[in-house]
């Protein structure tokens, strides 16, 4: 229930992650001008932090003690990490599907874990549900929440200007939800209506092939978002991160790749393994599914001639990785 005490809202560290000019990229894919943002550098390791602090400041200002969200992983751990940093209880739904490794990071953020049998959609209406029953504040994704979460990822549009000193021709994304590539697209116009941008650059997406809502949407040529049958999602260790059926920022999306003319294409998971490799010849980590976004600017390069220079957001990605691997899986609380 709200509690009546409203404490201050913190960055924690979220923010401000490098940018970086992907050199041996460029050799790779005989393209020039390529940079990466590196949103691993944030406190859990992804861009969901920026997600997770959003939706905490929120629920303070809003006077709740108690937060939640459905989650596949790293957006679990984001929400956790920072309601454990804001003194906020935490309660994260996962799928029993789920098999990966952040189970153990939620735990010891001091939240607490229900697991829901299906997939992710039905760790979303769980948390929903409970929240409305318990009055928690609901950190999910889609729905009235789609503002605030959008909001979210509108810092990165300013850092990449700030970084660039110019605005790019094209910003590659991996989409989920589609709510970074509909958040970054909104920075964007807001940078553009206040004269800071002499343009808006080019959305493209990237996402597991035939494995999510936006991508298929996209590919038949949809002006408005189509769910996928549930049954023809095909999990696997690579693409997790990327599985949708039902985007719940997914219209947002695919307006702002319409908006751009831009392009939003599916990847193999052969393929993301191939980029990951590519971006470790830049002393670059990142995860397979990070690296999706690789493939949708050398796509959409393919087809179009265009000049100018070009940010990859790798949602996972940090430099160094031989002598300065990230672990955040100890003590991040």
């Amino acid at each position: 229930m709200p509690v009546a005490t409203i404490g201050k809202p913190m960055t924690y560290g979220i923010g401000n992650t490098s940018l970086v000019h992907a050199r041996s990229l460029e050799d790779e894919l005989g393209i020039q001008g390529i940079y990466l943002k590196l949103e691993g550098e944030n406190p859990t390791g992804t861009h969901k932090d920026r997600l997770a602090i959003q939706h905490v400041d929120d629920a303070i200002i809003r006077g709740y003690d108690t937060i939640t969200v459905g989650s596949c992983g790293n957006y679990g751990v984001a929400v956790s990490f920072v309601a454990c940093k804001s003194n906020l209880d935490c309660v994260v739904f996962i799928p029993d599907s789920y098999t990966g490794s952040c189970i153990k990071q939620i735990e010891e953020c001091g939240a607490e874990i229900h697991v829901v049998k299906g997939g992710y959609e039905e760790a979303v209406v769980a948390s929903r549900d409970k929240a409305m029953i318990e009055g928690w504040y609901d950190a999910n994704p889609g729905n009235k929440n789609t503002p605030t979460s959008m909001v979210a990822y509108v810092d990165i549009s300013d850092e990449i200007q700030e970084q660039l000193d110019e605005t790019p021709a094209t910003i590659s994304v991996p989409v989920g939800n589609g709510t970074t590539l509909a958040g970054i697209h909104l920075g964007y116009r807001l940078l553009w209506h206040k004269g800071r941008a002499r343009t808006i650059p080019h959305m493209l997406g990237a996402s597991s092939e035939g494995n999510n809502a936006v991508i298929e949407s996209f590919s038949k040529g949809l002006q408005e978002m189509e769910d996928l049958p549930p049954e023809v999602i095909h999990e696997t260790e690579v693409n997790e991160p990327l599985l949708n059926w039902h985007a719940y920022d997914g219209q947002e999306a695919l307006n702002a790749i319409y908006d751009t003319d831009g392009i939003a294409i599916g990847v193999t998971d052969q393929e993301m393994l191939e980029y990951q490799r590519m971006l470790e010849r830049d002393d670059i980590y990142a995860l397979p599914a990070s690296a999706s976004a690789i493939g949708a600017l050398k796509r959409f390069l393919e087809d179009k001639n265009i000049e100018g220079k070009h940010v990859i957001v790798l949602t996972s990605g940090v430099s160094n990785v031989r002598n300065q691997r990230k672990n955040t899986s100890t003590d991040i609380c």
